[in-house]
């Protein structure tokens, strides 16, 4: 098992790609305590883990990464259960949707608070942790292609997945530098459950027409990768001892749509 006895803090884990990363976490023998805010989703993850008869465990607390105090809470809850970290998986975030000229105060700030402000919370805590234990710790965050290509009517999605590919690099030397934390940043194309769900009910017509697309823009499988099969694996890599001399990169888990050079 790649994370026997690693423990793992883990943000955005009631579902997708956070719950995946969590189960596989769990399979591969991690003591994992991962936050959200739909509590029926988050016990439902833990429950569904727990009984894998795997060599792990998960524990579900309520968490709003946006909120600085509510993450300080969160962590100090996860040090008490774990008693350590050697790894945070910040994967929790937000997308939206609006013609730039369109944008509000009102959605800037929600997008800017859980995905940039979340981020740094997170990361600043994970920090702590790794120097009160003095561990050589590894954090992953959540990126965007579209912080790569831009977006088309989510300006400030991108911007603000840009802001965390900034961040990434400065603290992937900063703390890199001072502890041999490592920092890397993962960016997924990825199926989500709502995507899924508008392949089943749209148009026959337009859903042909949109996989036709989806061929000639991914290069593997000529479609979205799979959270379990696709990011969980990578995820896995990055928690663990083999990705040590990993750091400041940006992983792209998406069949080569966009590369990074």
């Amino acid at each position: 098992m790649q994370l026997e006895n690693k423990k793992i803090i883990l943000t955005g884990g009631t579902k997708g790609i956070g719950a995946a990363t969590v189960k596989a976490y769990v399979k591969e023998g991690a003591q994992v305590v991962f936050c959200g805010t739909n509590d029926e989703r988050g016990k439902a993850v833990e429950e569904s883990v727990n009984t894998m008869g795997a060599a792990g465990h998960a524990t579900y607390i309520r968490c709003n990464i946006a909120n600085k105090e509510d993450v300080a809470a969160f962590f100090a809850k996860a040090d008490e259960i774990l008693g350590g970290l050697d790894c945070l998986a910040n994967v929790a975030g937000v997308e939206g949707n609006c013609a730039a000229s369109e944008w509000t105060e009102d959605k800037i700030n929600w997008l800017m608070d859980i995905n940039v402000k979340g981020t740094i919370w997170t990361n600043q805590e994970a920090y702590r942790l790794f120097k009160k234990y003095g561990v050589e710790g590894s954090i992953i965050n959540y990126s965007s292609d579209t912080a790569l290509s831009g977006m088309p009517n989510g300006a400030v999605y991108a911007a603000s997945k840009s802001a965390v590919l900034g961040w990434v690099r400065s603290i992937a030397f900063e703390w890199g530098c001072e502890a041999n934390i490592r920092t890397n940043c993962v960016n997924p194309t990825i199926k989500t459950p709502m995507y899924e769900a508008w392949l089943a009910t749209a148009d026959p017509a337009i859903v042909e027409m949109h996989k036709k697309g989806l061929k000639m823009k991914y290069p593997i499988d000529g479609s979205m990768g799979d959270a379990e099969r696709d990011c969980a694996p990578v995820m896995v890599f990055l928690a663990s001892d083999a990705s040590r001399y990993v750091n400041g990169q940006i992983i792209c888990v998406n069949g080569g749509a966009y590369m990074v050079r």
